[in-house]
């Protein structure tokens, strides 16, 4: 993997100019690529150019071992240990350590990228002699990285990111773009602690990505960042009309939903269990939209729902009297068919 320049250059182009900025040096997705990944775990310390690493402790941009990798886990640690002294003055010196501790997890479904998870944990700090009085200008980062990460997918679909950074001193970053060097997917955080979920629709082909996450500190020192908890990037694939889970609520055991909208017929198709014989009748919502009601319901028939939107997130719902008393709701929801 070599020296990081990752993190920075990421934060640093976005904050500046945006998407563009941050797409420009993320290499293009190739025309055809399997899932393949280069992983590892980095420390890097800088400081303005008054100041420069002393011999000792250590070096200001420590690598872990660089895995390669399609499918699986893999785990890497790496610790940061290092100072710096302003030459126009002895006195002032900066300290910066730091530990990180990864395992990122891949998973393919027929070759194509199904899901990848990001972990890591650890800590950061910075002590300056002089504090916020210090020439220095101190920064520090620990982060696990990929650099790229290239996967395919031979379907329509959705690539959702879903993002955990602790506080104080969390960072992640999660960039895709096709093999044309088009934006699909950026969700880049620093600072405070973050849960966010991002998404972008995907036609069929090869991208390529950056992901990270770590702790960073600087510029105002002595800044110390400390993370019991873990910090995680989940980036996972969903096909065009494909569920996003599984069917909730107590009426899933009388009616079975499908794993996924029929996005050529603008269909759902949903089929009575075995169990039917208990529900005396059943209305069946689209985005809390009327669309169908059965009355007899039996075991084994179809309950079709037509002309859905292929733009719009799906959510269907049961809703379920029971012969014997009471009711029972079931729902499932699903991405879109188009972007």
């Amino acid at each position: 993997m070599g020296k990081s320049v990752l993190p920075r250059r990421v934060l640093a182009a976005t904050a500046a100019t945006g998407m563009a900025a941050a797409l420009a040096w993320l290499p293009a997705g190739p025309a055809s690529a399997a899932v393949a990944a280069t992983y590892g775990v980095v420390g890097q310390a800088s400081t303005s150019g008054s100041c420069t690493l002393t011999s000792s402790p250590g070096s200001d941009s420590p690598t872990s071992g660089i895995s390669h990798f399609s499918s699986g886990t893999k785990k890497h640690s790496v610790n940061l240990d290092a100072s710096f002294a302003n030459t126009g003055d002895a006195t002032d010196t900066v300290n910066m350590v730091g530990h990180y501790t990864s395992s990122m997890n891949i998973v393919r479904k027929g070759g194509n990228l199904a899901s990848m998870t990001m972990k890591g944990s650890g800590n950061v700090s910075i002590d300056a002699s002089k504090g916020s009085a210090t020439a220095c200008v101190p920064e520090a980062l620990v982060a696990a990285e990929t650099q790229p990460f290239q996967f395919t997918e031979t379907s329509p679909g959705w690539l959702y990111v879903s993002r955990h950074t602790v506080s104080k001193s969390g960072l992640a970053a999660t960039v895709v773009q096709d093999a044309d060097g088009n934006a699909v997917l950026l969700d880049i955080v620093q600072g405070n602690a973050s849960n966010g979920l991002a998404r972008g629709f995907t036609k069929p082909g090869a991208f390529s990505s950056l992901v990270l996450v770590g702790l960073a500190a600087g510029n105002v020192p002595p800044i110390i960042g400390k993370a019991a908890q873990q910090s995680s990037v989940v980036l996972t694939f969903h096909k065009a009309g494909s569920a996003l889970a599984g069917t909730k609520g107590a009426g899933k055991k009388f009616v079975e939903f499908p794993s996924s909208v029929s996005c050529g017929s603008k269909k759902a198709t949903l089929r009575w269990t075995s169990s039917a014989g208990k529900v005396a009748s059943g209305a069946f919502f689209v985005n809390g939209n009327k669309k169908a009601s059965d009355s007899t319901p039996r075991g084994g028939d179809k309950i079709v729902l037509s002309h859905l939107s292929p733009k719009a997130d799906i959510k269907i719902t049961a809703q379920l009297k029971l012969k014997a008393g009471g009711s029972a709701t079931a729902s499932r929801s699903y991405v879109p068919c188009k972007g």
